[in-house]
């Protein structure tokens, strides 16, 4: 009788221990942000979508101070060798659209010349959002056997919150023929 009384006592915390190791379980999450590979191209083929002539110009001038028989006279010309040098100097630009941990980098690079935009290069470094959740077990049941060197069998149950355990154990020693129960405490570190 006493037998059966230990283990359907057992067996009665084992299913408590199982129901709760099931339903109280606690989720985390954590995100993190990994760089992606770089993309790096140049785009070639730029095409005009406006052009406006000004109606007052900015011309380059050259201003020139001649003296004749005591007259000072000064001359303002339109520079036409510096209009030329402007034209055929290659001038090349650079910026960072964004730069944000959630999406990355974008970089871009212009480069100007003969009064048109000859070539735009960019690069781009993307950002990946990664999201992991974690199921944590508040309450963890167990069960357990072991046999000593006093010739004693144990078989138990029990079960973990958090760090901090309960158990009971039914005892049969074969030295003796003595039967008895364990009510332990475990701490997991």
């Amino acid at each position: 009788m006493k037998k059966e009384y230990a283990v359907a006592l057992c067996l009665l915390c084992l299913a408590i221990g199982f129901y709760f190791g099931r339903k109280t379980i606690s989720y985390e999450t954590e995100t993190r942000y990994i760089k992606g590979d770089v993309v790096r191209d140049t785009v070639w083929d730029t095409r005009l979508v406006s052009e406006t002539i000004p109606s007052e110009p900015e011309l380059i001038y050259k201003v020139d101070t001649v003296f004749k028989d005591s007259i000072v006279f000064i001359d303002i010309r339109v520079d036409t060798a510096a209009i030329i040098n402007d034209y055929i100097t290659k001038r090349e630009y650079s910026a960072v659209l964004f730069d944000n941990p959630q999406h990355g980098k974008l970089s871009i690079w212009e480069t100007v010349q003969y009064n048109s935009l000859s070539e735009i290069k960019y690069e781009f470094i993307p950002v990946y959002k990664e999201i992991t959740k974690y199921r944590i077990k508040t309450w963890q049941p167990y069960v357990g056997a072991s046999f000593n060197t006093f010739n004693q069998v144990t078989v138990g149950a029990g079960t973990f919150h958090k760090n901090t355990g309960v158990d009971l154990q039914y005892i049969h020693d074969f030295s003796l023929q003595k039967k008895g129960y364990g009510l332990g405490v475990r701490y997991k570190f």
